[in-house]
Order: C-alpha cells, then sequence, then structure tokens
C-alpha cells in the first residue's frame, strides 16, 4: 500500500508505466497529474465517510435535543409524540425548587406539593429528578388516572411513627415465626418489612411510594402498606387506596393509612382497605374500617376496637400451601394468635413518641438558628 496515495503499489506500477516514467520531464509531469488527482480522489472519500458520520451524529443530537427542549416552538414539529407539555415543563421546575426551599422553611410548611403531570413527563423525571434530589426526607407518587404527581416531604413525627408501627408489626411476626403450629410459623417467616421501597404499579402506570410495606420475599408487590399523613398533607387516602391494589391487581391486598391532626390538634384516626372483587371480576379497594384512636385531648379513645390484621393479608394466595390457608384466617391456633393486633393504646404509645421526637427536633433547631 502507497501511503501517500492510498493505493496498492501494483495500481502505483501501472500509473508509472503508462505516464512513461524513465527520464524524460514530460513523464514527470503526467505523473505528478495522475498522483494529484489520485490523491484527490482518496480525500473526497475520507471526507463523504466523515460526513455519513457526522450527519448520524448530528441526527442523535437533534433527537436528544427535542426531547429535552420539545415545548419551544422551534423543536415542536419534530417532537416526539409524548413531548413534554408547557404545564409538565413547569411542574419540573417547581419540583427542582422544592429541595432548595426545604431549608427555608420551618419543620412543619409545606410538607405536600402536588402537580399536573403527564404520564411520559413522569417516566423522563424518574431517569432525571430522582437520583439528583440526594434528599432522603422527599418522596414521590404519581397517578395516572388523573395525571397528577404528588411530592411529599417527611418529618421526624412522620419517619418516628412511621418506623415506630413498622417495628410494632414486624416485632408481631418475628415471634409468629415460633408459632407451635409449624404451617403458621412457615408463612410468617416468609414475611419481611419494606421501607423507603417505591412500588410502580403496572397496570395503570402510577407509581407510589408508601412509608412502609410488609412483603413475602418472592413477591414483588407488599401485600400490605401503611402511609402516614398529617393536618398539612390532607391525603386523598381513597384515591391511595384504589391505585394500591388496583395498580397492583390485588397483589396488594391491605391499605393501611393513618391521619395525624398534630400540631392543630391531638386527634389522630386511622383507615383500612382491603382488596375486593366485584361480582364483574374488578379489583376493587373497599373501606372497611375508619376509627379514631387518639382523641383531641390526647387521650386513647377505648371505644376503638384496633387494626386487625391475618397473615393471609400479607402475601398472595397462590404463595400460601393449601393446607395452610384455613389456618390463617383464624384468629388463634393452639393457644396462639394468628394474626396481628395494634391496639389503640399502642397506636398511642407509638404516636407519643414520634411528637417527643418531632418537639426535640424543633427545638434543636430553633438554639441552632
Amino acid at each position: 500500500m502507497n501511503p501517500v496515495l492510498g493505493m496498492d503499489n501494483e495500481e502505483t506500477r501501472a500509473i508509472s508505466e503508462d505516464s512513461g516514467t524513465v527520464s524524460g520531464g514530460g513523464g514527470t509531469e503526467q505523473q505528478d497529474e495522475k498522483q494529484e488527482s489520485a490523491q484527490e480522489v482518496h480525500m473526497s472519500e475520507k471526507e463523504e465517510k466523515s460526513q455519513v458520520v457526522s450527519d448520524d451524529s448530528n441526527i442523535d443530537n437533534a433527537v436528544a435535543v427535542a426531547a429535552l427542549h420539545s415545548g419551544n416552538d422551534a423543536s415542536t414539529t419534530n417532537a416526539p409524540p409524548c413531548a413534554e407539555t408547557d404545564q409538565d415543563t413547569k411542574t419540573k421546575l417547581a419540583i427542582n425548587q422544592i429541595p432548595t426551599d426545604i431549608h427555608k422553611r420551618s419543620t412543619f410548611a409545606n410538607t405536600y406539593h402536588e402537580f399536573p403531570f403527564t404520564l411520559g413527563a413522569h417516566k423522563a423525571f424518574l431517569k432525571d429528578f430522582q437520583d439528583r434530589w440526594g434528599i432522603g426526607c422527599l418522596r414521590h407518587d404519581y397517578f395516572s388516572a388523573t395525571s397528577k404527581i404528588i411530592i411529599r416531604r417527611t418529618t421526624v413525627l412522620h419517619s418516628v411513627f412511621a418506623w415506630n408501627v413498622g417495628d410494632h408489626v414486624a416485632n408481631a411476626l418475628r415471634i409468629r415465626k415460633y408459632h407451635p403450629e409449624i404451617l403458621i410459623a412457615d408463612v410468617a417467616a416468609q414475611i419481611k418489612k419494606r421501607t423507603d421501597s417505591a412500588v410502580e404499579l403496572a397496570a395503570n402506570g402510577s407509581w407510589c411510594s408508601p412509608d412502609v410495606g410488609f412483603a413475602h420475599v418472592d413477591a414483588y408487590y407488599p401485600g400490605v402498606v401503611f402511609d402516614i399523613s398529617y393536618a398539612q398533607q390532607k391525603m386523598a387516602f381513597g384515591e391511595f387506596a384504589q391505585a394500591y391494589i388496583q395498580g397492583s391487581n390485588g397483589e396488594i391486598q391491605v391499605v393501611v393509612a393513618f391521619e395525624i391532626e398534630y400540631p392543630a390538634a391531638k386527634q389522630a384516626k386511622y383507615y383500612v382497605w382491603k382488596k375486593k372483587v366485584a361480582s364483574d371480576g374488578e379489583i376493587q379497594a373497599e373501606l372497611v374500617d375508619e376509627e379514631e384512636f387518639q382523641k383531641a385531648d390526647g387521650t386513647v379513645n377505648k371505644d376503638c376496637r384496633g387494626i386487625h390484621l391475618s397473615l393471609a393479608d400479607f402475601c398472595p394466595a397462590r404463595m400460601i400451601p393449601e393446607e395452610a390457608k384455613p389456618l390463617l384466617n383464624l384468629p388463634t391456633c393452639l393457644g396462639h394468635d394468628t394474626g396481628i393486633h395494634i391496639p389503640a393504646s399502642e397506636l398511642c404509645f407509638l404516636l407519643d413518641i414520634a411528637v417527643r421526637n418531632h418537639q426535640l427536633m424543633q427545638t434543636h433547631l430553633q438554639t441552632q438558628a
């Protein structure tokens, strides 16, 4: 290969012979002209190849820019079908501002934010923003049916109460692992607590972030989830419950929600939704219990029955041995409790711990101000 001409040596010799390169000056001039011509052809081919690569790269870049700036008029024509709307852009800007605002406000201000958001924009949000916040106190929920995203900020009260409730249930499950009925013990041993674990509801494209969940070790969805709200949030619990149960095709079987009025009042309530299969086979969330466990004056509501859960609530029926199913719905078996009960007095005790921890944090922040 001739490094100058980019041709084989045989081709080079053929050019030399045709040009009559012996010693005459005219032959040399003809050879130079052919050499220059060959160089021009070779350079032209290289430029064409380079242009093809450059064009491909430009196409990729153009697609990326169109996806990121599809709200601009200039890119509207070439934007992908699921390009974000102007409202989506405004929502993303507002969400990005939340971490900054956290450091400027009191511990109970603006703990709940709700924005319109399309399904396509939410998918992009998961990739572009979730990992960039770096703030563990923020979580989000997305409802595809209403094209709405909710940003929730946890507080010390919220986190401690959620952890306490989850710990109470986890301790009860540990005790059931040593149940004298081996079938019950085996099922209890397979149920584990999950915290800070968001759930993508594949059936409808929604996304929820429960405060605490409990799931069978081989299940994607938790069987039971707990969510906690307080006066500033005013969460639409019914919407959450429907999203959890319907969106998981009934794999999430129980949703327990707590509504805490602190600091406006000391009243606290819980709600329990369970999976219900309608006559037409549609899976629904049915509200089966709603009670005030702590009165407005901070005392225990002695008429409250407390929360009752069976081991069958925690995992899909297909993961429970057939011979164990009738046993799991019994309140007791062989003289030992089978299900899990959280009495009102225990809920008040756990809430009191959370309130005291929250007040300690407020005092600390005030002394540091």
